[in-house]
């Protein structure tokens, strides 16, 4: 798949103060790309230097492999109409609807036919027909971030960058955006879309860009970033509740072993020698509850006994346990029907594993 963008240790400092360093990213061709991470991290900035409204204070960045330094006059000003960028609290013109959405096709000089066409193909793109005519002033938050999509997507840009577009919408209308946003990929068009919602990154992401203190921390396919991730910061932000500090008791060529408090767990190999203090995590989904009226499978590792100490809901069909053994303490996620049929109850004991294959060492 071909890059669009292509960033080369890209850095950004304001007043001496480093915002972004050392940013290597590219951006592919039809794909759909989320930079992750929590407020102050970056993500808004490098946008910005994408789109071309902030100048890196070093290093390179190219689209469709020209470096952007290097460019002038109508070619920069092309690969500036390449691209078009919606902000998470988009300004709507004094007009209508239409006018809105068909003032990047008057600038360019499209024809009255052209311009109607498209107009309303984009407005129903974002099912906002029949608003042609409504005032721009007067629509709702969401109404109005719609307006922003329609009026990025009519002028049929080759990148589509999408700065947290649903931070203040409600849940309904963060749901219909998510629609819209998948519908504009189906168009061929790139999107690139920051946001801190762990959610929304693994769900509308074709890859996931995890960014903290303007540094990149991972960047890879949904699964890999949620159920493989490398630093403790990645773990934890992508919700990985699971984390401990322990100590390397034994190495071999197939296994570690480390010693969690009073728990020892058996992980996949990793580099490391006895004695090494190690942080390991596991997600609360893969905490495996176990059948105590069945034979124990002798495959299971690292099986332990454990009380219930809370039930909480996580959606309506998954409930989150917070199981206590001795000192040790983890939580799992298992569904509502399985623990309704395991009696699973706060108070109770019950059997878990953690699997080898789902221990994870992270990277401080």
């Amino acid at each position: 798949m071909r890059s669009i963008v292509r960033l080369e240790n890209i850095g950004k400092r304001f007043s001496g103060r480093e915002v972004l360093s050392g940013i290597n990213l590219e951006i592919r061709e039809g794909e759909l790309l989320t930079l992750l991470g929590p407020s102050g991290a970056g993500k808004t900035t490098l946008m910005r230097i994408i789109n071309l409204f902030t100048e890196p204070s070093e290093g390179r960045l190219y689209f469709r492999g020209k470096d952007v330094a290097t460019l002038s006059g109508r070619e920069l000003l092309e690969v500036r109409r390449s691209m078009v960028m919606v902000f998470q609290k988009p300004v709507m013109f004094t007009g209508s609807v239409f006018d809105n959405v068909a003032y990047g096709l008057k600038i360019r000089g499209y024809s009255r036919a052209e311009i109607e066409k498209r107009v309303r193909e984009a407005l129903r793109l974002v099912g906002l027909e029949g608003y042609e005519e409504r005032s721009a002033r007067t629509l709702s938050g969401g109404e109005a971030q719609r307006v922003a999509f329609a009026r990025a997507v009519v002028i049929q840009p080759e990148l589509l960058l999408l700065d947290e577009p649903t931070t203040s919408l409600d849940p309904i209308s963060e749901m219909r955006v998510h629609g819209i946003i998948r519908r504009i990929k189906e168009l061929g068009i790139s999107v690139v879309l920051t946001t801190h919602k762990q959610h929304e990154a693994i769900a509308l992401g074709d890859r996931v860009a995890v960014l903290k203190d303007g540094r990149l921390q991972q960047v890879g396919p949904p699964g890999e970033v949620i159920f493989a991730p490398k630093t403790r910061f990645v773990a934890e932000f992508t919700g990985m509740v699971n984390i401990y500090e322990g100590e390397v008791v034994e190495v071999s060529s197939d296994y570690c072993s480390v010693r969690v408090g009073e728990v020892t767990l058996v992980m996949h190999a990793f580099d490391a020698s006895p004695g090494e203090r190690v942080c390991v995590g596991i997600r609360p989904e893969e905490v495996m509850l176990l059948r105590t009226d069945v034979p124990l499978n002798p495959r299971h590792r690292n099986v332990l006994t454990g009380v219930v100490r809370e039930v909480s809901p996580q959606g309506s069909a998954m409930l989150r346990l917070r199981i206590a053994s001795g000192g040790f303490e983890v939580s799992a996620d298992v569904p509502r029907h399985v623990a309704e049929k395991m009696h699973i109850r706060e108070g109770g004991e019950v059997l878990y594993s953690l699997k080898t294959s789902c221990l994870r060492r992270l990277e401080e």
